[in-house]
């Protein structure tokens, strides 16, 4: 800690957050070069889709009714179904309810505290919902900055309707109420919104949104832009010229039809692979139909494939693995078997589909006696199942295979955010083949990278080819810097991330180099440089708050507190910097302000196990013992691995004399952390105190010859008095 650190009692303030601020900003990553590429035809434009019905009210009508005509909307009565009594997520102890009031809907979080009252309440209002309700409906809330942030609770239609846990959240620790929704969830999930000017023309930390927001996938997804179209057959244009305004994706090739679907639909996987990389001169909504999809994104999949992995946004992705697909030479595509305007449902959807099918395997079928008359193709060969990303919702698999895949298919899983973390190489996916040029081999060496998936293989080959090509844009040289951190080489990462700044000099980009440098304790460096940030965008709260922390490191404790208060004030939702400040406020001496910030902080995302500990040790500090062993509970409950939590609450239970319970807390922090020689020191005193003064000299002979000099100062001294 610096040296005008104050700290009183057994329990010092634990330095926890610098890692936190770089590892939330570095997590996802989205570069465009400064000028996005323009559209295919400039002088057309977006339009507000409701124009459509004027010509085309029977489409538009029949359109509304489809999923994706309802796959985003704002928030009104009959998107939130009935709520029961308060829903209990055991695994999180948190509780959920669904109110209305005054005609707006709010979703609320609270847990039960040490004392049985309510505690880390969290209240926002849902304003928008993605999702159909075909399979879910999951509620968004607007900030007052423009983000959309994912609420916890979600609704799923299986078995006549139930609420549980969103996607990503079945979890002890999941991400409070916070969770952003990124541009590609947006993306797909409803029309091209529009977004800050500046945020098209460069990389930025917040996803941020101008209203009014579209509501649902509209016709210009399929279509392109609208405007000339429009203003032509409103002025009576030519029939021709009037046509040739808009796409008709039955006049394009097989191929650019079918990537009007798997622009959403060929994710290979939701789990950090990455799946797709867009390209960095590309803005994140400028895909228009028509144009070769490549030219936007490069999709990436493991060697081999997902295997049997199924998941919600699979139907491109498993339809070109089958054999139907693979033998049509093109002619199979996702309109074969959907109209996008009017999709069939219950008994007239399974005619619809088993007649598509019949067209090419009527002969076949009958001849051979296969199938029964009136047999269900689809029930047999496309069956419904559970999804392993979304374990709420089941869908048809579109993977058409011979024989229905063994098992029940529908039974219930446990939601796994990633089990078996994949280390391997990525590969290219889509287009396939991927073209033979420098810029896709970069995209290529930049997967290998993202997502610490390919280290190994992946950092000398992206070195080597951005030496050799020098490309233009700042994304691969902060993918290079990125994975040079996550290897711990920051001599290597620090000018690849300086080099990406110079291209793209933007807060964004100097908050990553200051991480980098803060990381690598060169805070002087570090405070150069998030200053350069603050001035460029003095908005930013994250620019502000990364500083204040780098200040604290640099013995700054007022300008610390008053730069992570300024970040706060810009946007009091981010809790790593309540945690942070709590820190700094403790460090100073403000135990009453450093309680406040913890608390806060875990009120926003009670799910952090670190910053229970940090909460549980000021509280002992402050004499406030019974929530003190409360906290530390929470913080073990939530992260049972954790050497120091398990040794800093036995040395709580061993001061009250509790000490088979405290030697118990002891004995596991050893066995979890061997080398943690403060844990063997105070499992000697506990030990000694309890009267097993053998077991005890064993422990602090393993403090004495351990390499914390304070502590082996301590259990010699102890070992002195003791005749050792």
């Amino acid at each position: 800690m610096p040296s005008n650190t104050v700290s009183k009692g057994r329990f010092p303030a634990a330095v926890a957050a610098a890692a936190v601020i770089a590892a939330g900003l570095l997590g996802v990553w989205i570069y465009t070069r400064r000028q996005p590429r323009p559209p295919a035809n400039p002088e057309n434009a977006y339009v507000n889709a409701a124009v459509c019905t004027g010509c085309h009210a029977d489409l538009a009508a029949g359109y509304r009714k489809t999923g994706m005509g309802r796959s985003f909307a704002r928030v009104r009565p009959e998107q939130v179904p009935q709520f029961p009594a308060p829903f209990h997520h055991k695994t999180s102890e948190s509780y959920f309810s669904m109110t209305a009031r005054d005609g707006k809907y709010y979703q609320r979080r609270w847990q039960i505290g040490f004392n049985g009252k309510e505690t880390n309440v969290d209240e926002k209002q849902a304003d928008f919902v993605a999702g159909s309700g075909n399979h879910s409906l999951t509620y968004l809330h607007l900030t007052s900055r423009g983000a959309l942030q994912v609420l916890p609770l979600s609704w799923y239609s299986e078995k006549g309707g139930y609420w549980d846990m969103s996607p990503g959240y079945d979890q002890p620790d999941f991400p409070g109420s916070i969770r952003p929704v990124h541009y590609e969830c947006i993306f797909c999930h409803d029309a091209y919104p529009k977004i800050p000017e500046a945020f098209e023309r460069a990389a930025n930390a917040e996803m941020t949104f101008v209203e009014p927001l579209p509501e649902g996938i509209d016709c210009q997804r399929c279509h392109g832009p609208g405007q000339r179209h429009v203003a032509l057959a409103s002025a009576g244009g030519r029939p021709e010229q009037i046509r040739d305004a808009i796409i008709n994706p039955k006049r394009l090739t097989p191929g650019r039809e079918l990537e009007l679907c798997m622009q959403c639909h060929l994710e290979t996987t939701s789990l950090d692979l990455p799946h797709s990389i867009r390209r960095f001169d590309r803005a994140p909504f400028s895909y228009i139909p028509g144009q070769p999809l490549g030219d936007f994104s490069v999709e990436f999949d493991r060697p081999g494939g997902m295997k049997d992995r199924f998941e919600i946004a699979h139907g491109a992705y498993r339809l070109r693995q089958s054999q139907c697909y693979l033998q049509s030479a093109g002619k199979l595509r996702c309109t074969t078997c959907h109209d996008p305007h009017n999709i069939p449902r219950g008994t007239e959807a399974s005619a619809h589909y088993n007649a598509v099918c019949s067209q090419c395997h009527r002969s076949v079928a009958v001849a051979a006696q296969l199938h029964a008359a009136g047999a269900d193709c689809i029930a047999c060969h496309m069956p419904k199942r559970r999804t392993d990303d979304v374990v709420h919702v089941v869908m048809t698999d579109h993977w058409i295979q011979r024989k229905k895949p063994a098992g029940d298919l529908l039974a219930m899983k446990t939601e796994v955010i990633e089990s078996d973390r994949y280390q391997g190489p990525v590969v290219p996916y889509y287009p396939a083949p991927l073209a033979d040029t420098p810029e896709n081999a970069l995209y290529t060496a930049a997967a290998q990278v993202r997502y610490r998936r390919n280290l190994t293989e992946g950092l000398p080959r992206l070195a080597g080819l951005l030496e050799r090509y020098h490309p233009q844009q700042a994304g691969f040289y902060a993918e290079l810097g990125q994975g040079y951190r996550a290897a711990g080489d920051f001599a290597k990462a620090i000018p690849y991330y300086e080099e990406a700044a110079r291209r793209e000099h933007t807060a964004f980009r100097l908050i990553q180099l200051g991480n980098a440098f803060m990381e690598n304790r060169q805070f002087p460096q570090a405070e150069t440089v998030l200053r350069e940030a603050a001035g460029l965008a003095a908005d930013e709260p994250l620019a502000w708050g990364t500083l204040g922390w780098v200040l604290w490191q640099e013995d700054k404790g007022a300008e610390a507190r008053t730069d992570l208060a300024r970040a706060l004030t810009l946007d009091p939702e981010l809790p790593e910097l309540h945690n942070n400040l709590a820190n700094v406020e403790w460090g100073m001496g403000d135990q009453a302000a450093a309680v406040q910030h913890f608390r806060e902080a875990l009120r926003i995302q009670p799910g952090i196990a670190e910053w229970r500990l940090n909460l549980a040790r000021v509280l002992a500090t402050r004499g406030e013992i019974p929530e003190a062993r409360f906290q530390f509970e929470q913080a073990i409950r939530l992260k049972p691995d954790v050497a120091e939590a398990r040794m800093d609450y036995g040395r709580l239970l061993a001061d009250h004399s509790e000490f088979p319970a405290a030697i118990r807390q002891l004995e596991t922090a050893v066995r979890l952390q061997p080398d943690l020689w403060r844990a063997h020191f105070e499992l000697a005193m506990a030990l000694g105190r309890s009267g097993n003064a053998g077991a005890a000299r064993q422990h602090l002979t393993i403090a004495a010859n351990g390499s914390d000099a304070e502590v082996r100062a301590q259990a010699l001294e102890v070992l002195q008095r003791l005749g050792q």
